[in-house]
């Protein structure tokens, strides 16, 4: 098949949702398909003869920069298409089988190409709203595409927006060759808790270090070390480590070295950061959102929190630094359970969807 993925723009720092995409055109051309991977400029045609001027100049400078590795942060296959383009008009966009949306911005214009452009389908990794108008992102489910949801909570979604006939679970995973045990975990690790530090508050990077804050109180001699892609910010302690934009080997190296692993996301599509962690060992300590639900379970494999309450998640972090017992318990059951979630397995329901589709 010749399959496109139509991103919303080019990043040059690591993503989860563009991370998913490249991890399914990395496996799906190398089980033989023709694998198109387009990032715009912006969505729609420039307006003006500045924005004109710039655009063959904006695909030639990150084309020289990272002429090396099209994608700085993954290590996209060097047989899957990577496309630079000004806009997202019907012109730039190469013949194929299917073509698949990835954001509700790049719904619309997807579902407007002729058929030469291949069957429309739409991954949807999260309810966008923090990034446009509620109804815009509502109507973009509406589009004609065929909807893959990533999670239960986003098919209650398509459930009640009545789009459920056209719309698939494909739950997305995580790479089991490269996350996983290196070092020995449970108590057997220092007493150090890693985060993920996002700007977006929905990514609750204030709850996660209010609630160190508080654990620290009670335990001064934990350790806590936070990575994000933006640069340190001044709200971050002193005494808590901070590594800026880790690459692949860098993260499996911060997972293995933390005994827990705090997320404190109050929306989430899936969790992947907290998935990668547990694969790694960590005890997982997380907020409650509907994302986390897909692989954690509360007293099982993960302690959960409500959302928005650093002493809650607090009293979790404690709780496990505590009780070796219980923190080993959750840690070898995360190990368990997320082995269900290997990469292969999300490919080949997607793989069989889009051959059923076409």
């Amino acid at each position: 098949m010749r399959i496109s993925f139509i991103l919303p723009m080019f990043l040059e720092s690591p993503a989860g949702g563009f991370k998913v995409v490249y991890e399914y055109a990395n496996r799906l051309q190398q089980r033989g398909h023709e694998v198109t991977v387009i990032h715009p400029r912006q969505i729609d045609s420039p307006p003006g003869l500045i924005d004109w001027l710039k655009r063959p100049l904006w695909a030639w400078r990150l084309r020289w920069r990272h002429r090396h590795q099209p994608v700085p942060w993954f290590p996209l296959d060097k047989q899957v298409r990577f496309r630079l383009v000004s806009d997202l008009r019907e012109r730039f966009i190469p013949a194929g089988d299917a073509i698949i949306a990835t954001a509700f911005q790049t719904a619309g214009p997807v579902a407007s190409y002729g058929m030469e452009k291949g069957r429309g389908f739409y991954l949807i990794q999260s309810f966008e709203d923090w990034m446009g108008d509620s109804e815009r992102v509502r109507a973009s489910w509406r589009l004609p595409l065929q909807k893959i949801v990533v999670s239960r909570w986003l098919e209650r979604i398509a459930a009640e927006l009545g789009v459920e006939e056209e719309t698939t679970l494909i739950s997305i995973g995580v790479d089991l060759t490269r996350f996983r045990i290196r070092r020995p975990h449970g108590d057997e690790r220092p007493p150090r808790i890693g985060m993920l530090a996002h700007p977006l508050p929905i990514k609750g990077t204030a709850d996660g270090l209010a609630a160190l804050e508080l654990v620290r109180r009670e335990i001064p001699e934990i350790e806590a070390v936070l990575f994000g892609t933006e640069a340190r910010s001044a709200k971050i302690p002193d005494w808590i480590e901070y590594r800026h934009r880790p690459a692949a080997e860098e993260l499996v190296e911060i997972y293995n070295s933390c005994r827990i692993f705090l997320h404190p996301s109050r929306l989430e599509g899936w969790g992947l950061p907290a998935a990668e962690a547990m694969a790694c060992g960590c005890a997982v300590v997380a907020a409650h959102n509907e994302g986390i639900d897909e692989f954690a379970v509360n007293g099982v494999n993960a302690l959960l929190a409500p959302i928005g309450n650093p002493p809650e998640l607090a009293q979790r972090i404690v709780r496990l630094l505590t009780d070796q017992e219980l923190c080993a318990k959750i840690a070898n059951n995360g190990v368990e359970q997320i082995q269900r979630f290997d990469w292969e397995r999300s490919v080949d329901r997607l793989e069989a969807l889009l051959g059923q589709a076409l």
